[in-house]
């Protein structure tokens, strides 16, 4: 068990989606997002940069938030860390119910705003009020205090699968990897956590989202599948004696795949028991 000064703090939830949600048709994710930020009374920040198309990024999330009911989503028009500095982040986020942060490149993201009073504010919103922060693909991945930043789809671990950097640091011992299925990503989620059992990893599909809550449990939402790969029971792990481009060995890998509906304990690290309704046959 994680010790409780070094686990996650949320106050209000986290939405991480996987990337490739609806935006268009049943938009189940967003719809989900707008109703833990307050329905038709939430105040949504967009902040695209970590797309390299910033300005197109904002204009698709601010018309499909606009035709579920948000009047006037804000955004965060920030193309470097220049325009970061200049903007005033207490105006921008004040008021504010929901965060949500776009997909790209999660190392332009980390590099335009890691480090800049707008970054500080939103992680202490994060952990004091109710806010929800939301990020998909890249900005799922940004999350993390390490993050994946590259990473080939390799067909078994190997050490230079992937490349860890740090992130934007809302949750400390987890590690967010996204289009995880579809791109084939489960041999370098277990490289990322042999490399620090101690974290949790974490692959969500497309149009799939985990919401994490503050008493610690975590709600698949949507399409897909999510791949938990737990490390805290790792027996044998020879990561640090192979060669840098060789595969190696790891035994004691706690694998779970969870659907919609499905909920996990991610500071305790194990599954809860899902509710479900038993019909009764009729016997009459």
């Amino acid at each position: 068990m994680t010790e409780s000064h070094d686990r996650e703090i949320i106050g209000g939830h986290l939405l991480v989606i996987g990337g490739a949600e609806d935006k268009y048709n049943e938009r189940r994710i967003l719809k989900k997002f707008l109703e833990l930020a307050g329905g038709d009374k939430a105040e949504v920040l967009i902040v695209p940069v970590a797309s390299d198309y910033p300005e197109f990024a904002a204009d698709v999330y601010t018309q499909a938030f606009r035709n579920l009911g948000i009047a006037n989503p804000r955004v965060l028009r920030a193309t470097s860390r220049q325009d970061v500095f200049e903007a005033n982040a207490a105006e921008i986020l004040d008021g504010v119910t929901g965060v949500f942060i776009t997909g790209g490149d999660q190392m332009r993201l980390v590099s335009i705003l890691g480090g800049t009073e707008f970054a500080a504010i939103l992680r202490r919103m994060v952990r004091e009020t109710e806010i929800v922060m939301a990020g998909t693909s890249a900005g799922a991945a940004g999350m993390s205090t390490s993050m994946i930043v590259r990473g080939e789809s390799a067909p078994h671990p190997k050490k230079d699968s992937v490349r860890l950097s740090p992130g934007l640091g809302f949750l400390k011992n987890i590690i967010i990897d996204q289009h995880f299925t579809e791109r084939g990503r489960i041999s370098r989620l277990i490289t990322a956590v042999s490399y620090n059992p101690y974290n949790l990893g974490i692959g969500i599909d497309e149009n799939t989202a985990i919401i994490l809550d503050p008493n610690g449990v975590m709600e698949v939402f949507g399409q897909g599948s999510v791949t938990v790969v737990d490390g805290s029971q790792i027996t044998y792990n020879e990561i640090a004696e192979v060669a840098e481009h060789e595969s190696f060995a790891v035994c004691g890998v706690n694998l779970h795949i969870l659907r919609d509906g499905l909920v996990y304990h991610y500071i305790d690290r194990h599954p809860l028991q899902p509710k479900t309704e038993f019909l009764l046959p009729d016997l009459g």
